[in-house]
């Protein structure tokens, strides 16, 4: 049967390179579109440097837009071999990537996707064995995982005070859904898809999301105040990785080269994130968008906020079955802030976020 579904899938999906003998062909199974920016700017280029550094003793096989795999089973394709690599969001899998999702459920520590991406990484890679075991548990070997740019709130109207957000209904899952509660606000559970309608019939007067959607999601036509402060940031996603079995049949080589590969794939990932954050922000203020400086109560009440968190991701956590963590967020924060030094020395030039990736993380890993 599964072989069926892979040849029927095939049509859809995109070889890079013809095979040669005895060539091992990868399969990269996604939800995201094949044009989606993670695959473009990421993912497709990592895999023809992998194949260019194996001499073709490995080549991929992209089956995009889902025809695979969904996002909530993604990690599932990748147990059952199914597929041999995804994008995996981690919350779609609470209770098979315990660590991973507690430590994504911290979303408020991020305000930056560079410097949460190499945390993250960082983190999962050299400091969470548990991460790990729970990856090779579920027949995953875990390789990279990148973050988003930071969330803020997109309004229909004026919010300018912390007072004025007091009884608005704010689009917001997760930690945002509790963070909107906290200042008073409604959080309401609707999805990415229906926040434009919601926003032009005043079903709701904000979202919270990253500032690309203004551009994605057309939002600029109906959402002209966004409070410019970053509120957190979504670092669950696993993009590179590898079916356990896979990876312990590699050559030294292809090992070497997957790895290898990686910091300037993830640095071509965050670059094109800030870029599209950056464009969005163009063209949203051409349309008449207004990014406002954030009430300084609003500023004082997010860190409060940031600091009960770790409390009830703690107890969260403790409800999953995952014991001391106060160990494992210390270590979290410790590495965001040696990364948020490291990216104010890196800057914008991506060739040393590459190399600072390269040294610090995947140089250590094997």
């Amino acid at each position: 049967m599964k072989h069926a579904i892979r040849i029927a899938a095939a049509f859809a999906a995109l070889v890079l390179t013809p095979s040669i003998a005895g060539a091992k062909t990868l399969t990269y199974g996604t939800y995201l579109s094949a044009r989606h920016a993670t695959n473009v700017t990421s993912v497709v280029p990592w895999m023809k440097a992998v194949e260019q550094a194996t001499g073709g003793s490995l080549t991929f096989e992209l089956a995009a837009d889902g025809t695979l795999v969904s996002g909530r089973d993604s990690l599932q394709g990748i147990r059952d071999s199914l597929i041999d690599m995804s994008t995996i969001v981690d919350f779609y899998t609470p209770n098979d990537l315990k660590t991973s999702t507690i430590l994504t459920e911290l979303a408020m520590l991020g305000s930056d996707a560079a410097v949460m991406t190499a945390a993250i990484n960082e983190m999962q890679l050299l400091n969470c064995p548990s991460c790990l075991k729970e990856g090779e548990d579920n027949n995953l070997k875990i390789l990279a995982i990148y973050a988003s740019a930071p969330y803020h709130l997109i309004c229909n109207k004026p919010f300018e005070t912390l007072e004025s957000l007091k009884g608005t209904r704010i689009r917001a899952t997760g930690a945002w859904a509790i963070f909107a509660t906290s200042i008073g606000a409604t959080p309401v559970n609707i999805t990415s898809g229906e926040q434009y309608e919601a926003l032009q019939r005043g079903q709701v007067d904000c979202t919270l999301i990253n500032v690309p959607a203004l551009t994605n999601y057309s939002l600029f036509e109906v959402a002209k105040y966004v409070v410019d402060l970053p509120i957190g940031t979504f670092h669950g996603a696993h993009v590179f990785n590898l079916n356990s079995s896979v990876w312990d049949g590699l050559t030294e080589n292809e090992k070497k080269a997957f790895v290898d590969n990686i910091p300037q794939a993830m640095a071509n990932l965050t670059e094109g994130a800030i870029a599209e954050d950056a464009h969005a922000r163009k063209v949203a203020t051409e349309a008449g968008v207004v990014f406002a400086k954030p009430d300084p109560a609003l500023v004082e009440a997010l860190d409060a906020f940031k600091q009960d968190e770790l409390k009830r991701v703690g107890e969260l956590a403790k409800s999953r079955g995952l014991e001391n963590t106060d160990e494992l967020f210390g270590r979290f924060q410790e590495l965001i802030a040696k990364w948020d030094g490291l990216v104010s020395e890196t800057g914008e030039d991506w060739s040393k976020y590459a190399t600072a990736l390269k040294t610090e993380i995947y140089d250590k890993i094997h």
